[in-house]
């Protein structure tokens, strides 16, 4: 079977063709609603900023919320459909009742008097004799009043009484949409980042929720380090809908018993800000590093904005809580930067590091196609997303393939010091379909398939035997990002599944992280 290398799919968020390309973690785990904050792209006035040119795919229009309000951490979006379904059912109904009340009944000309028989003709009996009943609107007779005003009465009766069967049917969905919605697995029921802190204070190590979340059994701390975007760090849609502080620290307080090593794409919306002060209040600043993602694309406004954040997070925070930095992802892939340009870019933020007196690695992800000895050299680590999903492999076989395509594409080139050698993404999708690997195939049963057990066999085969070799790598990635429906399509609907965990934290039902003989990173 034809198979296309992995360099040619990217997962990493915000690299691919859409909407919101200057902001690679749109969407998905990020907060400040604890909801979803998904972006009708025709609502937001063009700031010249955003991207819109670069690749640009037609943009679904099926959202996944109403009103801007899915989200981690408790949702507001089951009651509201809830409500929303049953008026929606109201008002059919109501119009179905007008027909039945007025079926059949009076009907109004145009000067807005009642015509008693509708059409003024005759009733034409089976034998063809007409029944005059007059041209001037004949009186209907003492029985057919009777029979139309009986008729009336029950049509009312019934009308009122579907009335009330709607009414019923709207509390009761309303009702069990919010019992379902506060039992949905978040702390927060749908609210604002302010409601959020208004009521749960600024969570912290002491915080009984947070206890909780910190004590999952089945979670393992096998990964050298996990992909991570917040929830509703978008720019610009994070200006009214921030992202909740409360929620990066949940979601810390998961990622901490997965890994000691968090990798960021952007610096917008603080979300690096507040991944340091989850990092804080769970008192893991000597455990848990930040490689701190700077975005950067085609889109000049964008990576001034990127790069400027960079050194005010630098100059408050110093260099303590990062590994280091990543600037840029995928960015020769998309060919918004020559290997010349990007080498530049990264001295430079190189030469201002050592004048600030800090000291930290400058690095930048691309795909494992597009590494050479001639970007090697200009990043101090190698930095590689390989996916063997997008690779037609079978999910038996993805761990195999997957060290054979890091160590034969790119290990020409790998640092001496292994540690500076990582697979800055690899994963597998939970559900949503097959990928052949290649556009000339569309039946191909025995490759790629979106699964959990599928998941759960790359996991098996590669997490612990990555663990024992030494090999480096960030696993892709930690939550499911709803948003990322919009880039589903046909029989590819995957892109909203990659998560070890849904958005409320769970982790995925049947997912089974590796625990590797109690094994654990460093």
């Amino acid at each position: 079977m034809a198979q296309s290398s992995p360099g040619y799919r990217s997962r990493s968020p915000g690299y691919g063709p859409g909407p919101y390309r200057d902001d690679p973690y749109q969407g998905y785990s990020v907060h400040s609603l604890a909801n979803l904050g998904t972006v009708d792209p025709n609502e937001i006035l063009d700031d010249g900023d955003d991207g819109l040119e670069y690749n640009q795919r037609g943009a679904r229009h099926s959202m996944l919320s109403l009103g801007h309000s899915s989200g981690r951490s408790g949702h507001n979006g089951t009651g509201a459909a809830a409500a929303a379904g049953g008026a929606a059912a109201g008002a059919g109904v109501m119009g179905a009742i007008g027909g039945l009340v007025g079926k059949n009944g009076a009907s109004r000309d145009g000067s807005g008097h009642y015509d008693a028989v509708q059409g003024n003709t005759g009733y034409q009996g089976a034998g063809g004799s007409a029944y005059d009943l007059g041209t001037n609107g004949a009186e209907k007779s003492a029985w057919l009043e009777k029979q139309g005003a009986s008729s009336k009465r029950w049509k009312w009766l019934i009308a009122g009484g579907v009335i009330l069967l709607i009414a019923a049917a709207i509390a009761l969905g309303v009702y069990f949409g919010i019992i379902k919605n506060k039992g949905s697995g978040g702390a927060s029921t749908g609210k604002s980042a302010a409601d959020d802190t208004a009521d749960n204070g600024d969570l912290d190590i002491n915080s009984s929720e947070i206890q909780k979340l910190m004590n999952n059994p089945n979670l393992h701390k096998v990964f050298p380090g996990i992909d991570y975007t917040p929830i509703n760090t978008q720019y610009p849609d994070c200006i009214h809908n921030p992202p909740s502080q409360n929620n990066v620290t949940r979601d810390l307080a998961v990622l901490s018993q997965l890994t000691n090593t968090v990798r960021l794409y952007g610096t917008d919306c603080n979300q690096t800000q507040m991944l340091i002060h989850a990092v804080n209040q769970l008192e893991l600043k000597d455990t848990v590093k930040i490689w701190m993602g700077v975005w950067q694309d085609g889109n000049t406004t964008t990576n001034e904005r990127q790069l400027s954040q960079m050194w005010d997070i630098l100059d408050e925070f110093g260099d303590s809580y990062f590994k280091g930095l990543i600037v840029a992802n995928e960015i020769l892939y998309r060919e918004q930067m020559t290997a010349s340009e990007l080498g530049s870019l990264l001295s430079e933020v190189r030469t201002n590091l050592t004048a600030k007196q800090l000291s930290l690695p400058v690095a930048t992800s691309d795909l494992g196609d597009d590494w050479t000895s001639e970007l090697a050299q200009m990043s101090d680590y190698i930095m590689s997303n390989i996916h063997p999903f997008f690779a037609g492999v079978n999910a038996k076989d993805a761990a195999s393939w997957t060290y054979s395509f890091w160590s034969n594409q790119n290990g020409g080139f790998w640092k001496s010091d292994i540690s500076k050698n990582i697979i800055a993404e690899t994963g597998w999708p939970s559900q949503g379909g097959t990928d052949c690997g290649t556009t000339e195939v569309t039946d191909c049963p025995n490759a790629s398939v979106a699964g959990i057990d599928e998941m759960n066999t790359f996991m098996e085969d590669w997490v612990c035997q990555a663990l024992t070799n030494g090999t480096n790598y960030f696993w892709f990635e930690s939550f499911d990002e709803p948003w990322k429906i919009m880039y589903n399509s046909g029989s590819q609907n995957w892109e909203d599944h990659w998560g070890l965990m849904d958005v409320n934290r769970n982790l995925k039902t049947g997912v089974k992280i590796p625990d590797c003989g109690g094994k654990t990173i460093d």
